[in-house]
């Protein structure tokens, strides 16, 4: 028979075993982490790294006392468990077998979730872990939804049964403080489970029923997907059917199948798209703006609407963290800190502790207290987003303020791992080789420099498609939820739905990957898709013209019937969207991205610049923000090459040493751009050559 311990001591033996535990485990991850120290993000200059210094040792401790939290509750779980099993069948007490329980329940519950995620979400380990991850498809493919559900069910049967027999025990025993701590205990672990682990659907809010006046002044709900490519909707005719409820809204309004984005990186890209305006113009030029540029000298779209009424929000993952660096005048935003700041990326922790935290905060847990975990980049939040825009839909239901959300999330971005069973669609059934769940070996800009100048061949091409095609299936049929929620809200006769991207991808089809490194080609990059459900309109169609991403913001103005933006480059598509038999005469214009290192046949005299690692500087040490040296940026702008483009005519000008070199190309019949025609359509070319040129000399850098 063992002899009761009174509760306090229970408490207290149970307290200092898991601190002991919390604190020999995180221990170890720290040791680890410092073994190995790395870091999220671009390499910068020793000297820069010095700086911070003090505030590495703070990100780093501040990472420890989570995971030291962490640890210490769970083991408290394990302490419990052991004192009400011991009293249930009569044991008596051990200190060391109270520690191993709690060192269990720690393992137990990290090894369910590392196979929780290794399945759904195997993109969340990958991003942290340091040795190649096919080792561990074999442990994968025993894995699946059914043993995972059993494995959960059956810790959570045995914890049930020891607390049962525990609590009966103390019953009998008239240890009614015992029983009322456990109690208590159990409950405040019962009640942050279900808070942390909450799924339940969004409630459908009807909207207020409203007059033919309010019924002028329609909802916007944009829907933007990173890195999405114009030819993998129904319209392009791709191989595979991966977008029936995107088509399906297609059908009903109009889709621009020949949109281009001015500058084909994100934050740019976002920037024209909203102040309808050219690079040059407001100033986004890349994606490390200097902090004097976030206050945009021109008008945008979302400023306007806040003066008309609207009720204005952004939500986003970390891909669309320019939403609120960049100063749009959002009222609402659920969108990250800057994901280029050093201080961020230090926060994030080495990869050793980032791993074993990362597996806790992919919940409301960490978007609350570890947001820098939660939205770590290459971390799919595809499902928390479309559910968070449903929460808002319906909040915004009950309100009589007509609203505008952009909700913009990763979902499509490198290195493309979606959740289970996206990323398995299509990967062949014998697949071995290291993309089995991402496109790997590109967490760093290190990592995409040392691969920029390979070809084909250093990429597993195939697989890469294969799971970014799941991403895709994965991002329509979220948005099928949403148009389903926005239809049982009763609002979507009354809002306008606008599918957009901010770029698209290359595949190689241009001789190089990844987004706005060439303009040569049909540009899937520089493509992006577009389409524009006004519900007021009954029919859908297909506008095959030359159109651009500084055009939606002027068309959404003209829909809404407001005042149009005094600075923009671009114009309303609204006519052609009434009437199919407008002709527009647009011309593209667009400009490639920084680049990392040289380009892969790049011409010999090609302007050019030092790598990310000369380039980067920050010059606030306070805030940590990323920006280019300011002695390298008139160099970076100078040597962007320039495109114009107009139906299936494409004039692009190489910025070399010479000057700029000129190439005309037939898209329609040459769409690899491999024979210049400059010589061949003079009239064409010196059209063409005069428009690029005013666009190219109302650059204000290059006409200094």
């Amino acid at each position: 028979m063992n002899t009761y311990l009174p509760l306090s001591t229970q408490i207290l033996q149970n307290l200092a075993s898991s601190a002991l535990v919390g604190a020999l485990v995180t221990a170890v991850l720290l040791y680890f982490s410092l073994r190995d120290h790395t870091r999220t993000g671009p390499r910068i200059k020793d000297e820069i790294a010095q700086h911070y210094a003090h505030y590495t040792v703070y990100a780093l401790a501040r990472l420890g006392m989570w995971c030291f939290i962490i640890c210490m509750a769970l083991a408290t779980v394990g302490g419990s468990l052991y004192f009400l099993a011991a009293q249930a069948l009569s044991l008596q007490y051990s200190s060391l077998v109270l520690f191993l329980a709690c060192l269990l329940s720690v393992a137990l519950v990290s090894t369910y979730l590392f196979s929780h995620y290794l399945l759904h979400i195997p993109s969340l380990l990958i991003s942290s872990v340091r040795f190649r991850f096919s080792r561990l498809t074999p442990f994968w493919k025993q894995l699946n939804p059914q043993r995972l559900k059993l494995a959960r069910w059956f810790l959570m049967l045995c914890v049930a049964g020891i607390y049962l027999a525990g609590f009966y025990q103390l019953i009998t025993l008239a240890q009614w403080p015992s029983a009322v701590f456990y109690t208590l205990q159990c409950a405040l672990y019962v009640c942050f489970y279900i808070w942390v682990t909450d799924t339940k659907s969004t409630p459908v809010t009807q909207a207020k029923p409203t007059s033919e006046a309010d019924k002028k002044t329609p909802n916007i709900l944009m829907i933007g997907s990173d890195t999405l490519r114009a030819d993998r909707l129904g319209a392009a005719d791709y191989v595979r059917n991966l977008t029936p409820n995107i088509d399906q809204l297609a059908e009903q309004g109009v889709t621009f199948s020949n949109c281009y984005t001015p500058l084909a990186r994100t934050a740019p890209s976002l920037t024209s798209l909203f102040t309808g305006t050219w690079p040059h113009k407001h100033g986004i030029r890349t994606n490390y703006p200097y902090a004097d540029q976030l206050a945009l000298p021109v008008d945008n779209l979302i400023e306007t609407l806040n003066e008309a009424g609207y009720e204005t929000a952004a939500i986003a993952d970390w891909a669309g963290a320019d939403l609120a660096k960049i100063n749009f005048g959002f009222t609402q935003n659920s969108v990250p800190d800057d994901q280029w700041n050093l201080k961020y990326l230090l926060r994030q922790g080495p990869a050793t502790i980032r791993l074993f935290l990362s597996l806790f905060c992919h919940n409301r847990f960490g978007k609350k207290c570890l947001p820098e975990l939660y939205y770590l980049a290459g971390i799919p939040l595809t499902k928390q987003l479309f559910s968070d825009t449903r929460t808002l839909i319906s909040e915004m239901a009950d309100k009589d303020q007509p609203f505008f959300i952009n909700l913009f999330t990763a979902t499509t971005h490198v290195p493309f791992g979606s959740d289970y069973p996206y990323y398995n669609l299509f990967t062949p059934s014998n697949y071995s080789g290291d993309s089995q769940f991402i496109m790997t070996k590109l967490a760093s800009p290190e990592e995409i420099m040392e691969k920029q100048v390979l070809g084909p061949e250093a990429f597993d091409v195939p697989q890469i498609l294969n799971l970014y095609d799941g991403c895709v299936v994965q991002f329509d049929e979220e948005v099928g939820k949403l148009i389903t929620h926005l239809e049982a809200c009763g609002l979507a006769d009354n809002t306008i739905v606008v599918i957009y991207s901010d770029h698209g991808a290359d595949f190689f089809e241009t001789g190089s990957w990844g987004q706005g490194n060439t303009l040569m080609g049909s540009d899937p990059s520089g493509k992006v898709p577009l389409i524009i459900h006004d519900p007021r309109q009954a029919h859908g169609h297909i506008v095959g013209q030359t159109t651009r991403t500084i055009d939606v913001a002027p068309t959404l103005l003209e829909l809404l019937q407001l005042p149009a933006l005094k600075t923009a480059d671009g114009v309303s598509l609204a006519p052609v969207m009434r009437s199919p038999e407008v002709v527009l005469g647009l011309f593209a214009y667009q400009e490639t991205g920084l680049w990392l290192s040289p380009m892969p046949g790049a011409h010999p005299q090609h302007l050019c610049y030092p790598n990310i690692l000369e380039l980067l500087d920050i010059p606030n040490k306070n805030t940590g923000m990323l920006c280019i040296k300011k002695e390298f940026y008139t160099q970076v702008i100078k040597a962007k090459d320039r495109a114009l483009s107009h139906d299936d005519w494409k004039l692009i000008a190489l910025a070399t040493d010479t000057g700029m070199l000129y190439r005309l190309y037939d898209l329609k019949n040459d769409p690899d751009c491999s024979h210049n025609i400059a010589d061949s359509q003079p009239v064409i070319f010196t059209r063409m050559k005069a428009r690029l040129d005013a666009l190219i000399n109302d650059d204000p850098i290059v006409h200094n």
